[in-house]
């Protein structure tokens, strides 16, 4: 059983730095397009903001919630039907609401462009779901490329010269792809296309929990697309420079500090479950530690050599050198964030271990009202981009040591008794 999640987590760590590295060629190619610009802050807007409901619906509601009914309820196309229509029910409103929202944010031709290309989050719903049937039943090559499917169409679009409305509609494209390449491994399985969408149902889910569980689980997910609609205020080309110095400091932290957190998350589910918080602040102890001794080491050198780093990542696309300075600049205020990024996942993976909902509800409320707040302080005293990084940095530092503090002061305190 061992070998078997060794190879699936090896499948999935393959998955990730190939969407990784498609991610990298697709903002390279924005940046040989666009450079640093208003059109070049328009794209990864459009891309960027559908992200926001994906990270909301996939990492709250499908991944908390699908799996484990997956796992214990038989009729499972009743189960796949109910809940396929009723995330598509709350996908509906979210995105109506969003849209409000926008209408008073941004002027009415980016306006025009992001309503196009929200309409990408509709077929994501049944890539999530379908995804999430496929990893139940082990099978994960397929679904691990699903960002690789993705970049690689609007590469393609990119390459081929899409912009302003043709751009929105390529998003849409892609993502209807990218939906048809999941669902064609179901042919393999005992579900169908029409498993969706039977009419028969058992009120197996209610919106209550779907809702609580978007909010325990995704709101922490949404802090980089908050960053980038605050950077849309400063000046042109703000959101560019933060794109493209964000593509560098997540490489290292989902390839590699925030996986381990995933790979240890079994344990800590198992321990949580029996109370064992002996072994469970063993784990944490050395789990942390090594994390932010890692993390200390790949920091200092993205801190140090970040000028020559920017240059070997976008020097290709002949970015101004001022503005590879910019990105630089940017990059380095992501450092604190880097130290402890894996360990923050760490943490996240232990409350959820322990299915403390109601506090990551709290904790996740809070963060993000901190991100808005800091994010907002920085576009009234008209400061540079820089600090939207460093404001990120802060807050993750403040993540942290706020679970920490919870865990001992709180929860170890309880779950001893």
């Amino acid at each position: 059983m061992s070998k078997k999640i060794f190879i699936n987590s090896l499948i999935l760590s393959i998955g990730i730095l190939l969407g990784r590295v498609s991610g990298y060629l697709r903002e390279l190619i924005i940046a040989y397009k666009f450079q640093i610009s208003r059109e070049a802050d328009n794209i990864i807007l459009m891309l960027n903001i559908p992200d926001l409901l994906n990270n909301l619906l996939a990492a709250g509601a499908v991944s908390a919630i699908l799996i484990p009914l997956l796992s214990k309820e038989k009729e499972v196309e009743i189960l796949l039907s109910e809940f396929t229509r009723k995330l598509f029910v709350l996908t509906l409103l979210i995105y109506f609401i969003v849209a409000i929202l926008m209408f008073f944010y941004f002027d009415l031709y980016l306006f025009a462009l992001l309503m196009i290309s929200l309409i990408s989050v509709f077929p994501n719903i049944l890539t999530f779901v379908s995804s999430s049937y496929l990893q139940h039943k082990q099978r994960f090559k397929i679904q691990s490329l699903n960002t690789l499917i993705f970049n690689s169409i609007i590469i393609i679009f990119l390459l081929l010269g899409f912009y302003g409305y043709l751009f929105a509609f390529s998003i849409i494209i892609a993502s209807f792809i990218r939906m048809l390449w999941i669902l064609n491994d179901l042919k393999y399985s005992e579900i169908n296309l029409k498993s969706f969408f039977i009419k028969k149902t058992k009120k197996l889910i209610k919106y209550k929990l779907l809702i609580f569980m978007i909010i325990a689980n995704g709101l922490i997910f949404i802090n980089p697309m908050i960053d980038k609609l605050f950077a849309s205020f400063l000046e042109e080309g703000s959101v560019a420079i933060l794109s493209y110095a964000e593509k560098i400091y997540l490489l290292p932290v989902s390839i590699f500090l925030t996986t381990y957190a995933v790979a240890i998350f079994p344990n800590l589910a198992k321990l949580a479950n029996e109370l064992n918080l002996k072994k469970i602040n063993a784990i944490l102890t050395k789990s942390i530690s090594f994390n932010i001794i890692i993390s200390l080491i790949v920091s200092l050198f993205l801190y140090l050599f970040s000028d020559i780093i920017v240059q070997i990542f976008y020097g290709i696309v002949n970015i101004k050198f001022d503005n590879m300075l910019s990105i630089a600049y940017v990059l380095r205020g992501y450092t604190i964030s880097l130290i402890f990024a894996g360990s923050l996942s760490i943490m996240l993976n232990l409350f959820f271990a322990f299915k403390l909902y109601n506090i990551m509800i709290l904790y996740s409320i809070f963060i993000v009202l901190m991100k808005i707040l800091s994010n907002y302080l920085i576009i009234y005293f008209n400061l540079n981009v820089y600090y939207i990084a460093l404001s990120t940095s802060l807050i993750t530092l403040l993540s942290f040591v706020l679970l920490i503090v919870i865990y001992f002061f709180k929860i170890w305190k309880e779950f001893k008794n």
